[in-house]
This record gives structure tokens, sequence and C-alpha cells, in this order.
């Protein structure tokens, strides 16, 4: 955290987690938050390549299961 900026560790802190990330000493669960934060894209679109590359390979992993009607994949599919 001392890395962080003031904005950043406010929006850490305002995490429900944060509480027992801190009491615990969980640095995994603070960083894996961080990285939510700042690849969540957000209000300012930050990180837009990544972001872009993150849902094509989700497409991509994508896959009709063997009792999935062709409806049920399509919204799906429209939801990623």
């Amino acid at each position: 955290m001392s890395l962080c900026d003031s904005d950043m560790k406010n929006r850490v802190e305002s995490c429900t987690d944060y509480n027992e990330m801190d009491d615990n000493l969980d640095l995994l669960k603070l960083l894996a938050t961080i990285k939510i934060i700042i690849y969540s894209g957000g209000t300012h679109d930050l990180n837009v390549r990544h972001n872009k590359a993150r849902a094509h390979m989700n497409l991509m992993n994508l896959y009709q299961d063997k009792f999935k009607d062709i409806q049920e994949f399509c919204d799906q599919y429209l939801a990623l």
C-alpha cells in the first residue's frame, strides 16, 4: 500500500474485504484487489487494450455445453 497513491488507497480501503485483509496481512488478496481495481476499466477507460484482450480471451474460451440449446448459447455470447 505504500507504493499506491491516495486515490488507490481510498479505493482499496473502501472494499468490503479490506478489514479482513488488513487483519490477516493477506498480501496476495490485497494485490488481487488492486489488480481488479486497475484492470476493471472504471469510469476513466483505463487500460483499454488490456480489457479488450481479456474480453477476447474470454470469448475464445466460450463453448456450447452438450445440453445447452442454441438460444442459451447466443445469450451467453451476447453477455460476454
